[in-house]
């Protein structure tokens, strides 16, 4: 009895609402009826389909330009499958003609040899202050050297500065009073990424002004002061003329003041009447003093820096096979190696040391 008497309530409430109805539905077939009418019947067979729809329509453009780009698609992978086959002929006819060419001569392969210490390749001219690698038919150069005989300077600019001949190339090689090493010598050693953080003097190449020389050195080596004067780099040309000429300093240094470089105190701050007078800066900008080779020391340069035992390292003291000249172990003929232990030994015809060739 129960959904009986629900039912009966349900009536009783819906019934303000049933008058409604019939008015639903006949607004209903006023707006979807016509509607449903003007809707265009659209056919997606693979063949060809009536299309009675009024033209503009906005679903029937959508369907014509799908066919469109489907119909521009097959146009180009037409033409693709074309010029793919054109490839595929003369790709054919490149591989015929490779078939029936010369080859080209190979290089022929660099020499090598077994790094076994045996050696029996010798070093043609001989090696110099060097040392004949038998294993490599080389000479391996001391520092500061290079070349087939370790005949040729590593850094030529350090070499040859003033009409003075330095034996080594001030190259990470300090001592005080320093030596004024040309520009061009530093550069060098920076070329190499060796110390060059010193002072130097701007010499300019023939025909090049002494400002051009001066931007040049800048942009190569700016941390170094450098000085940039024609007067002072003339100074320092006379007074190694006068030094080579006289026998000062052993031959092996300049007799010269402390040039004014950057960073240090100038001509007119070392006066009497200034605080600075007094400064080791100033006194040697006054009072002419050897300056060494690199290499050299002492007040007249007569003292090498490498007769020091402490300043001579070679690996396992060069095993007793040779001598260790600045860090570099020159093997006795026969033996060679970084601390000459390869070879058979002095005497022997594994391979030659030094000047033996």
């Amino acid at each position: 009895a129960r959904p009986r008497e629900l039912l009966a309530d349900l009536s009783v409430y819906m019934a303000p609402f049933s008058r409604l109805v019939p008015l639903g539905l006949v607004l209903l077939a006023l707006v979807v009826i016509p509607t449903l009418r003007n809707f265009p019947t659209i056919s997606y067979d693979e063949g060809p389909a009536a299309a009675p729809t009024p033209a503009g329509s906005e679903p029937l453009s959508r369907v014509a330009a799908l066919r469109a780009r489907e119909r521009d698609l097959a146009t180009r992978l037409g033409s693709l499958n074309g010029t793919l086959s054109i490839a595929r002929t003369r790709l054919a006819a490149a591989a015929v003609h490779t078939r029936h060419a010369v080859p080209a001569p190979a290089d022929p392969a660099p020499a090598t040899y077994p790094l076994d210490g045996a050696g029996g390749h010798a070093c043609v001219g001989g090696c110099g202050r060097g040392t004949c690698n038998a294993d490599l038919g080389r000479c391996d150069c001391p520092p500061f050297a290079k070349g087939a005989g370790c005949a040729e300077p590593l850094f030529p600019a350090c070499v040859d500065q003033y009409g003075l001949k330095p034996t080594v190339a001030a190259c990470g090689i300090h001592s005080q009073p320093a030596f004024p090493a040309t520009c061009d010598c530093v550069m060098q050693c920076h070329e190499l990424a060796l110390d060059a953080r010193q002072e130097c003097v701007v010499a300019p190449a023939p025909g090049e002004s002494m400002a051009a020389a001066e931007r040049r050195t800048k942009a190569a080596i700016p941390w170094s002061p450098i000085i940039a004067n024609e007067t002072w780099l003339q100074r320092t040309r006379a007074d190694a003329a006068a030094s080579l000429a006289d026998g000062h300093c052993s031959g092996r240094g300049i007799l010269s003041v402390q040039l004014p470089y950057q960073f240090y105190p100038k001509a007119s701050d070392c006066v009497p009447s200034d605080r600075r007078y007094n400064l080791e800066e100033c006194a040697n900008q006054r009072t002419p003093k050897c300056r060494c080779f690199p290499g050299f020391t002492g007040p007249t340069c007569s003292v090498r820096m490498d007769k020091s035992p402490g300043l001579h390292k070679c690996f396992n003291e060069c095993s007793g096979r040779g001598a260790c000249e600045h860090n570099f172990c020159r093997c006795e003929p026969g033996s060679w190696g970084i601390d000459c232990s390869l070879g058979p030994g002095s005497g022997s015809s594994g391979g030659s040391g030094g000047s033996g060739g």
